[in-house]
Order: structure tokens, then C-alpha cells, then sequence
């Protein structure tokens, strides 16, 4: 996705609304994987001396359930996103936040993650090797 600067300039902001392929967070983990559309809405504007983005991120990964390994989707939503840019970084008059884009969604993937929305069925089998933190009172 590119932000012409020029433009920016003339026409003040740019509303964006794109979809991205899944294949934007390839990482090459088969235990990671973006499965549907990625979606991006928002607006690019420039202040005197900065390039300014604020979208909202939403993306669809499959990632592995952590007690019981069973993939699951995770949705991924980053709302207000702000990033700013100063014009005097930028090497060229057009701006690509596609790798910035790609990058944020990567951040906010959890490293791990639990399916049924924290509620794995499986949880009850390995309870007995689970420390409760409420009961010892070493682990505070």
C-alpha cells in the first residue's frame, strides 16, 4: 500500500480502506498462519513535517493451542494504530506501509495461546500438573 506524498500535500488526507492476501505474514512457520484477508481502514495526512497514519488492523492467524497443540484462529484486531514518519527520512516521495503493516500485525500475535477463548477442553486433563498461583504463596 502506498501513500504519494504529493498528493498528500495537495489534497490534505487520504482515506484508506485496503484488504491484504494472507500470504503478507508468510513467515515460513508452519505453526503460524494467516488465513483469511487482512483488513486496513484509515487515514494518512501530513503535519507540517511528519507523515502521519492512524488505521485500524484486522487479521485472522492460525496458531497452535497451547495445552492441547490443536491450531485454532486468533483474531488479531489493532485499533488506532498511530505511526508517524518524519518527511525528512523518507528517500522518495512514496511511502510503502505495507512492511509496517505486516510488522505491527507480527507484534501483537501472541506468543501463546489458549483455544475456546482461554477455555481448552483438554485443560482438564493437565490440571494436576498446573500450579495454581492463588494457593502457593511462593509464586507472588
Amino acid at each position: 500500500m502506498h501513500i504519494f506524498i504529493d498528493r498528500l500535500r495537495k489534497e490534505n488526507t487520504q482515506l484508506i480502506e485496503e484488504e491484504f492476501p494472507p500470504s503478507l505474514l508468510d513467515t515460513g512457520e508452519p505453526e503460524l498462519l494467516c488465513t483469511h484477508p487482512i483488513k486496513v481502514k484509515g487515514k494518512a495526512y501530513l503535519t507540517e513535517d511528519h507523515l502521519i497514519l492512524q488505521l485500524d488492523i484486522t487479521a485472522q492467524v492460525s496458531i497452535p493451542c497451547i495445552i492441547c497443540n490443536t491450531p485454532f484462529l486468533k483474531k488479531i484486531h489493532i485499533s488506532s494504530f498511530y505511526n508517524t514518519q518524519p518527511l525528512e527520512e523518507l528517500s522518495t516521495p512514496i511511502f510503502d506501509c505495507t512492511p509496517l503493516i505486516r510488522e505491527t500485525i507480527l507484534l501483537e500475535i501472541p506468543p501463546y495461546a489458549e483455544c475456546h477463548e482461554g477455555k481448552c477442553p483438554e485443560r482438564l486433563h493437565i490440571q494436576k500438573y498446573l500450579v495454581d498461583k492463588k494457593e502457593d504463596g511462593d509464586l507472588q
